[in-house]
């Protein structure tokens, strides 16, 4: 009896220190945090430091969630979708005006300390969280000041002394009597280009970033326009962004340029790279990884860029829309911004090139948040640059081919989110045994591609005892061929949810240089997801494939689509699609 009665009088006294600090007795301590990359058993973790003050603090639960930076926005949305809103979301400035307008957070000033101080410093990014993630009045994101992050570039000094260019040729001092511009950036990149080992290719690049987007926004635009209350258009139109894309075509041309991050993301250090663009806080590993003295400039300026910016980003944390627990959401988000503070102020101290320090304060003077315009691109934005890095094709020609789809998405991007439905689903499996089953596969576009044929497999070319044989010829209908999209009446995955996509193929005719198949969600030309492709070599050869398809953050249902790259007459059997785990 005594045990009873003082857990209730315990139980009375929690709700009434609840409700002293203005949290609705409804609210629970426990609570759901989501970070991509993560590491929960890392106890030097900011997330992790944080948690531990938290449930100290509180005596609540803090689930980490856990996810990379892959797949982590639908991994934000699928939780909305099951009515689980997970009640910290980190996010970045390139998530919005997208996240504001279509709702996946909720203004926080009610539940953050917007003023937080740590060793007598006021910690919040308020230039940032400003131009970023201030709306109508209300904040939707809270960011500390050390995520407030600018790009440069990063050069090795040294290499330009052994190339005889003198230092008052060299970037930093272009700068400073300002003459740091693309012209100047590429005149050096070629002197800097080189076969070092005289094997007859080039072994060493002048410039190299993996941000292409960049080019614009040092021509002092971006290829979406905002009106700064979360409405944005379409700017492929801007004369800023043909001449950042005929810079970069020129660049790629010219062969002073490298974009491939696996050549790229070390190049300094390696001194295949002479300058390389990146934020400022990678400064650090660089310098720790290179024996050569490196230097440090802002970006060059384009020539449509009549008043020169630093572009920066940032990020931080916000609530989710509807989470069940907003109060105790807050107190998590200020112990975290402060543990974040603390670790990158110790971090800068210990390891920061003095030179990038010093430049921080000029920098923040002019700062711009360009990836704010281009969220609602981003499924888009590699493919329509590699256009010109990868394929050679003009600008003219990369925005005459991405405009219908950049539209849909920037029209799409300006809609708030629809009330979630999420439809059921059955695990879909087909062998194809049947004239019925590969009937769910018409062939796409047969006035287009003539040569595409659907039918069902038999004899030598089976799969078992069965199969979808598609007949292709991309020496006629071109490399790159969908075959079919399944008709949704039949064959349809449903919005919100993960799958597993399981499949036998195998080639019955030989293929092309680096062949593969590909199969893919399909709404429609704007909206595809989980591009998924399987490398093709023999023939003959039934090779089992497990793929996933994630992110279809809307409702409705999809179909799935299937093509070749490379490809000739090929067999698809034993289809399984089931809901991932």
């Amino acid at each position: 009896m005594k045990k009873i009665r003082f857990a209730a009088i315990f139980a009375a006294a929690a709700i009434a220190v609840v409700c002293a600090a203005g949290i609705s007795a409804r609210e629970s301590a426990d609570i759901t945090v989501f970070r991509p990359a993560i590491n929960p058993r890392n106890p030097k973790d900011p997330m992790v430091r944080a948690k531990a003050r938290y449930e100290k603090e509180t005596g609540g639960k803090v689930t980490l969630i856990l996810g990379d930076w892959g797949n982590w926005q639908s991994k934000v949305l699928t939780y909305m979708a099951a009515g689980n809103p997970i009640d910290v979301v980190f996010a970045r400035d390139a998530d919005f005006p997208k996240f504001y307008v279509k709702g996946y957070v909720q203004p926080l000033e009610k539940y953050v300390d917007l003023d937080p101080v740590v060793n007598g410093v006021h910690i919040i990014n308020k230039q940032g969280m400003d131009s970023c993630f201030k709306y109508d009045g209300h904040y939707y994101l809270a960011s500390h000041k050390t995520s407030n992050h600018y790009w440069i570039i990063i050069y090795n000094k040294t290499l330009m002394e052994e190339e005889g260019i003198p230092e008052s040729q060299q970037p930093l001092a272009l700068y400073e009597k300002g003459q740091w511009t693309w012209e100047n950036l590429r005149k050096l990149a070629i002197k800097l280009t080189k076969d070092t080992s005289g094997s007859g290719t080039i072994d060493r690049w002048g410039f190299g970033n993996w941000w292409t987007q960049g080019f614009a926004y040092m021509n002092g635009t971006s290829f979406v326009k905002s009106n700064g209350n979360g409405n944005m258009s379409l700017n492929f139109s801007d004369q800023r962004i043909q001449e950042a894309l005929s810079f970069l075509e020129q660049a790629k041309k010219e062969g002073w340029y490298q974009q491939d991050n696996n050549i790229a993301k070390d190049g300094i250090q390696k001194r295949t790279l002479a300058m390389f663009m990146e934020r400022e806080y990678m400064a650090s590993t660089i310098l720790r990884d290179s024996r050569d003295e490196l230097a440090y400039v802002a970006l060059p300026v384009g020539p449509g860029d009549k008043n020169p910016r630093n572009v920066f980003e940032c990020d931080g944390y916000g609530i989710g829309n509807g989470s069940k627990n907003p109060s105790y959401a807050g107190k998590y988000i200020n112990y975290c911004l402060e543990e974040w503070y603390k670790d990158d102020i110790a971090n800068r101290k210990k390891s920061w090139p003095q030179e990038v320090l010093d430049m921080t304060p000029a920098m923040e003077k002019k700062a711009w948040y360009p990836g704010t315009t281009d969220s609602a691109l981003v499924d888009i934005m590699n493919d329509f640059l590699g256009e010109i890095i990868w394929t050679g094709n003009s600008p003219s020609a990369a925005i005459a081919a991405y405009t219908p789809k950049a539209t849909v998405l920037v029209a799409d991007a300006n809609k708030p989110m629809e009330k979630i439905e999420r439809l059921p689903f059955k695990t879909i499996s087909l062998d194809f045994r049947s004239a019925k089953e590969v009937s769910y596969f018409p062939a796409y576009e047969p006035d287009k591609h003539p040569g595409v044929k659907i039918a069902q497999a038999s004899g030598s070319d089976a799969i078992g005892k069965g199969g979808l044989k598609i007949s292709m010829d991309y020496t006629k209908d071109g490399s790159d061929i969908t075959a079919t999209i399944s008709d949704i009446k039949n064959v349809a995955l449903v919005g919100w949810r993960e799958y597993k996509v399981d499949f036998d193929v195998k080639a019955v005719k030989k293929p092309g240089d680096g062949a593969y198949v590909f199969i893919q969600a399909y709404g429609d030309d704007a909206n595809s997801w989980g591009w998924n492709t399987q490398n093709i070599n023999g023939v003959n050869e039934v090779v089992h494939v497990t793929k996933y398809i994630t992110g279809i953050l809307r409702n409705g249902k999809m179909a799935l689509k299937i093509g070749g790259h490379n490809m000739n007459d090929f067999v698809i059997g034993n289809l399984v699609i089931s809901e991932k785990n």
